[in-house]
């Protein structure tokens, strides 16, 4: 897939360098340490990356998904060599499966110890480092592979829609956020300029049906990213990236 506008190379370039950095950051958005830490009474710093992401969400939705994730910048690189969309349906749903017992173990483990005593955001790494130690460092090649294997034969961003244990974060946020009338990023959408040429489909990270979803006045659904790249490839302007009101963008269609 081809990204030519200037935003797009620069998102595409930023995730890229997240990746880079994926084996100084891996343990700071660990599944594993957060529900660790929280037995022994210990905010690890991946329970507060994953808090700062749901807070972010009210405002912003998705987007570190779409512009700054270490495992996003990998999975775009898969895409570079299988660009084919990904068929999402009941699938979407295992990643709650995951969520939500390890939410609970997180919550079972701070009540058990008495609650977080302490925030200790380098929690288990080597001066900061993640991937500073053997277990360290095939922890980082099991994740590499956990995120690239897939996303090269079932299709762009598979793992994001299908076991991503930050995703539901996200969504939740986003949803809120919405509820409160919050200004959000999100796709506006006019669908009196769209001819129909479904270059916004084939631009979508998500395998979204963008095409489909803009009769409605604007991009709303929860595998969104904000990344832009279907309004970046329309060249008719139905498509705009924007902070705003959704809910007001929904009512003019409605």
């Amino acid at each position: 897939m081809r990204y030519e506008t200037r935003r797009q190379r620069v998102r595409i370039g930023v995730l890229i360098a997240s990746f880079a950095l994926f084996p100084v950051t891996i343990f700071y958005f660990s599944p594993y340490l957060s529900v660790m830490g929280a037995f022994e009474g210990v905010m690890a710093g991946s329970v507060l990356v994953f808090l700062l992401q749901f807070a972010s969400a009210f405002v912003l939705g998705r987007a570190f998904c779409g512009w700054a994730c270490p495992a996003g910048g990998l999975q775009e690189i898969a895409a570079m060599a299988q660009p084919k969309p990904t068929k999402s349906g009941k699938k979407l749903l295992v990643k709650y499966v995951i969520w939500i017992p390890w939410v609970s173990s997180i919550v079972a483990g701070a009540i058990i110890s008495g609650g977080f005593s302490r925030l200790d955001f380098t929690y288990h790494t080597t001066s900061g480092m993640s991937a500073a130690s053997v277990g360290g460092l095939i922890t980082y090649l099991c994740i590499v592979a956990l995120f690239f294997v897939p996303a090269l034969f079932v299709g762009r961003r598979a793992l994001c829609h299908c076991i991503c244990w930050m995703a539901p974060f996200m969504v939740i946020g986003k949803r809120l956020g919405r509820l409160l009338h919050l200004p959000q990023l999100h796709v506006r959408a006019t669908p009196e300029a769209c001819v129909g040429c479904g270059m916004c489909d084939k631009a979508c990270p998500m395998s979204l049906p963008v095409s489909e979803l803009l009769e409605q006045g604007a991009i709303v659904h929860d595998e969104c990213i904000q990344c832009g790249a279907c309004s970046d490839t329309c060249r008719k302007g139905a498509l705009e990236l924007r902070l705003s009101s959704v809910a007001r963008d929904l009512g003019l269609r409605l």
